[in-house]
């Protein structure tokens, strides 16, 4: 018997998605407007969007590591943030701390030999795209990492190097100049675990702008940015500290049609039957007596998904009091 000799493989995009929910709603092939394509990926992303009331998709959960700055409690969060599902105050061993004296597309550091875990830029203007490498000799370099995130003059960006090796020199290279206040190295991080304050406990506060080590904090939904809003406020030695998140994200926007969702392969089946059972209800021609048959498979569906989206580990049980404490 032949196989494909191929895993995962098979390119299930947007399009196709659309395409089945539409079929399953007796909407043939030679039907299918654009119009209902625009609408469609509405209601995808729709779709898409809910899961986060639900719970928490496994492939949602991402680290992110954050800035502090001298007396300001309110950190901002990415966009999309749905929860913080856990928080570190995080401190490294500081290996060195370099001012700006030059204007190059490379800084070239000696390290002595030691282990760089984590670097930190803070910019004196807009960063750029930086690539990292370190070297016994000068002579050959070897890639660590490279990162590309935004920030603006005064704010600062830190990295952590995945496979942070021992090396007597690392290397920061840039497709423009590095236009920096210092820099930092850092390894040996030491991470303290963050508590959690509701609203009241962290409106109840008589001083929030006491400067000290923050050790909790109080997550804000806005509407758009939400923040943490950080317990006793960063004082000067927490500048060089980072704030740990694994946060709980939204999954990534619907693209084109030619474009895949941002959805394990085990999923496509419960998102394709619950995307029918949106569009036979708000696609013109659809037959609206299929209703409750797909929204029976949808709700199967869904569930079997949840069910194994979990990462085997032992369960933890621990009541949520929220409703009492908010």
């Amino acid at each position: 018997m032949a196989y494909s000799g191929t895993i995962s493989t098979t390119v299930f995009d947007t399009r196709r998605v659309i395409d089945h929910a539409l079929r399953r709603c007796r909407v043939p092939a030679q039907r299918i407007t654009s119009e209902m394509q625009n609408i469609a990926q509405d209601v995808l992303y729709l779709v898409l969007s809910e899961l986060a009331s639900v719970r928490t998709p496994s492939w949602c959960i991402e680290k992110i590591i954050l800035p502090f700055y001298i007396n300001q409690p309110i950190v901002p969060l990415p966009r999309g943030t749905v929860e913080v599902l856990n928080a570190n105050y995080r401190f490294l061993q500081e290996i060195d701390k370099v001012l700006n004296s030059q204007s190059s597309t490379q800084v070239v550091y000696g390290t002595g030999g030691l282990m760089v875990s984590t670097i930190g830029i803070k910019w004196d203007a807009a960063s750029v795209p930086v690539t990292l490498y370190i070297s016994d000799d000068l002579l050959t370099w070897v890639e660590v990492g490279s990162f590309s995130d935004a920030a603006v003059q005064g704010e600062w960006v830190w990295y952590d190097i995945s496979q942070p090796l021992a090396a007597n020199y690392l290397k920061i290279v840039a497709t423009s100049t590095i236009d920096f206040q210092y820099i930092y190295l850092g390894n040996t991080p030491n991470e303290v675990p963050m508590g959690v304050l509701n609203k009241d406990d962290y409106v109840a506060q008589n001083n929030k702008i006491f400067a000290s080590r923050p050790t909790t904090y109080w997550f804000q939904r806005n509407l758009i940015d939400p923040v943490m809003n950080v317990w006793p406020a960063p004082n000067a030695a927490a500048e060089y500290a980072q704030l740990i998140v694994w946060r709980h994200r939204q999954i990534m926007d619907v693209g084109t049609l030619q474009q895949e969702l941002e959805i394990p392969q085990r999923w496509y089946e419960a998102i394709v039957a619950l995307l029918a059972s949106k569009l036979v209800i708000e696609v013109e021609g659809t037959d609206m007596s299929l209703f409750p048959t797909l929204s029976q498979l949808a709700e199967v569906a869904i569930r079997k998904a949840w069910d194994g989206d979990n990462d085997g580990s032992a369960m933890k049980i621990q009541p949520w009091i929220s409703p009492y404490t908010k």
